[in-house]
């Protein structure tokens, strides 16, 4: 994974605050998208404690994350999205969509989309926020601290954008398969320590408040990291022979170099070939397939 990737990675997995919701309105029956009963105007607030009101079902949407341009197309709403950064390379779909800039967004081109929707998260984009807001851009912030803040990201988008039936029905879908891996790792008595390794020089790992340290938590291991002081800690090879893991994970698709760290031969992961890639997208981005990732993560410490 090169530098590019770990930074639009760390974007996707910051510590934000947690949802603040307020609102109404209601809708039935569905297609491409819409949902044609949904009453506007509809007034919520966003995660900036802003109450924004849309005036009518949102036509031209953008996006400023991969987790939102991810939710956006889950909830059927792709045709309408026209912009979204260069990041956003899920769906398939998404590629094709016109492109406004990665962690430095392009606001010429954005003007020119005209959107009448643009939907991003506030932690590290508070600037662009704020100046998207100043141009008067109609923006509403989401953000997600924990894995149960994304059914909730997907039932407020849903309502907002007229889609309140398929944001439930996703949402839905999303907590009954959380709560189907937690009912087997309650009848799991081993926490393999894990060690999840998202950078390797210098080697990076997911500690606590992040995304990857829920999973873990939530699947039934233990992270060797999520004592640390901050959520992205530096660890030395030795710290990761002491605490000796049980089941390492990559992300930076690095497999072959990391069974060549002679250092690490005599770990209970590699004794044992317990050493596994995954997709770093699914394990840090707040969106539908983060229950994916909690799922092969289950698969992985309790096979």
């Amino acid at each position: 994974m090169n530098r590019k990737n770990l930074i639009t990675f760390l974007l996707t997995c910051v510590v934000t605050i947690a949802i603040v919701l307020a609102g109404s309105g209601s809708g039935a029956g569905a297609g491409n998208g819409v949902q044609a009963a949904f009453a506007y105007p509809i007034t919520m607030k966003d995660d900036l404690g802003r109450s924004v009101t849309i005036n009518a079902q949102p036509q031209r949407i953008i996006s400023l994350t991969p987790s939102v341009t991810e939710m956006l197309f889950a909830l059927g709403v792709g045709p309408r999205v026209v912009g979204v950064t260069n990041y956003c390379n899920y769906p398939a779909e998404a590629l094709a969509v016109a492109k406004i800039g990665d962690t430095n967004l392009n606001f010429e081109r954005i003007l020119e989309l005209q959107p009448d929707l643009i939907i991003g998260v506030g932690s590290m984009q508070a600037e662009d926020i704020n100046k998207l807001i100043s141009l008067g851009q109609k923006v509403f912030v989401i953000e997600a601290v924990k894995m149960v803040d994304v059914p909730r990201q997907m039932r407020i988008l849903g309502r907002i954008l007229g889609n309140a039936t398929v944001g439930e029905n996703l949402a839905a879908k999303f907590e009954s398969r959380v709560a189907a891996v937690q009912k087997k790792v309650s009848q799991q008595k081993a926490r393999p320590r894990v060690f999840i390794e998202i950078w390797n020089e210098p080697l990076m790992t997911a500690g606590p408040n992040t995304f990857m340290d829920e999973l873990i938590v939530l699947a039934g291991g233990s992270n060797i990291a999520g004592n640390s002081p901050n959520p992205w800690p530096q660890f030395s090879m030795e710290t990761v022979i002491e605490r000796d893991p049980e089941v390492i994970i990559l992300t930076c698709y690095n497999k072959e170099e990391a069974l060549s760290r002679k250092a690490w031969a005599g770990t209970s992961a590699i004794k044992n070939a317990r050493v596994y890639e995954v997709n770093p997208d699914i394990y840090s981005r707040p969106a539908p397939r983060l229950v994916d990732a909690l799922e092969e993560m289950y698969s992985l410490l309790h096979p």
